[in-house]
């Protein structure tokens, strides 16, 4: 291919303008080189015949413009379609963009904007969920995925737990030692809880020094038994320059009954919580509702 023609199939492969123009100037043109052809041919110019082909020649023409234009903006009806989709339902934008003219262009740049967009929105959802010292989920996003746990536990009839817990004189930590050394244990405390929790728990910090664990499908013993795991994993965790044993937490544990929503749930395990700092720290405790017929707290210290 000489270099002329390769010059001519490049711009009419990049303009838009031109493959319309192009399109347009043959679609308009169909007649007279019917009408032409038709007298090369030999055939005599009579008004009849010679009007029933400009005609025919003229609908063809129209024809072949409207289906050049409509296949020429196929990506961008294509494009439409997947955006209305995206809106819907969050369907992430996939095209097959073969077009280097404007439209090709301009399917691309929105699908890329969109890919990116949908980046940012979900990095910023991770950011707006999550504490960023530990890593865990925070109140905010305690709050959304304990509204979903309640629901499904209450379809399938199964129980739902939480367990909340302050470390123990962590203040003093941060007065002693620093508040370095206090941001150490934190992220070692939520290493911890990682290594001790169910693979279906939710772990979150909702405070300075106070994280709440929920657990879906477990019943107030199986929820004490894990609150005791951590409590003694929490306990055997040396973080310099602290002495051993002394990253402690005292623990209120909860089995939410039907209605219950998380204020609830936090309110009466923060009520066994301070039970268990009054009774000296490092233990586990259990809140009932005055409905359950049972005793206020239940006991478990190291």
């Amino acid at each position: 291919m000489n270099p002329i023609s390769s010059t001519v199939l490049g711009v009419f492969s990049t303009s838009l303008t031109v493959k319309v123009f192009t399109i347009c100037f043959v679609s308009v043109h169909v007649p007279l080189i019917v009408f032409i052809a038709y007298l090369a041919s030999g055939f005599e110019a009579r008004p009849g015949p010679v009007l029933g082909l400009l005609i025919g020649a003229t609908v063809v023409g129209t024809g072949m413009c409207l289906s050049s234009l409509w296949w020429l903006i196929r990506p961008l009806r294509n494009l439409v379609a997947a955006v209305k989709t995206y809106h819907v339902d969050k369907t992430p934008i996939r095209m097959d963009l073969r077009q280097r003219d404007e439209i090709g262009l301009l399917a691309t740049a929105v699908t890329t904007m969109v890919a990116e967009m949908e980046t940012m929105v979900h990095r910023l959802r991770h950011q707006a969920m999550t504490d960023p010292l530990t890593g865990l989920g925070n109140r905010r996003w305690l709050g959304e995925r304990t509204a979903e746990e309640l629901a499904r536990a209450d379809r399938q009839s199964e129980p739902v737990s939480i367990v909340v817990f302050d470390l123990d004189r962590f203040k003093a930590i941060n007065d002693n030692h620093g508040h370095d050394v206090g941001d150490k244990v934190l992220v070692t405390a939520a290493e911890v809880i990682r290594g001790c929790i169910r693979s279906g728990d939710l772990a979150a910090r909702i405070g300075g020094e106070e994280f709440c664990i929920l657990m879906p499908r477990a019943g107030r013993a199986e929820a004490t038994a894990i609150a005791e795991r951590l409590r003694e994993a929490l306990a055997r965790t040396e973080v310099k320059p602290l002495p051993p044993g002394r990253m402690t937490a005292s623990f209120g544990v909860y089995q939410a009954l039907p209605g219950d929503g998380l204020q609830q749930m936090l309110r009466m395990s923060d009520k066994a919580l301070y039970e268990a700092k009054a009774s000296g720290r490092n233990c586990v405790r259990q809140a009932y509702q005055e409905t359950e017929n049972q005793p206020d707290f239940w006991t478990k210290k190291a």
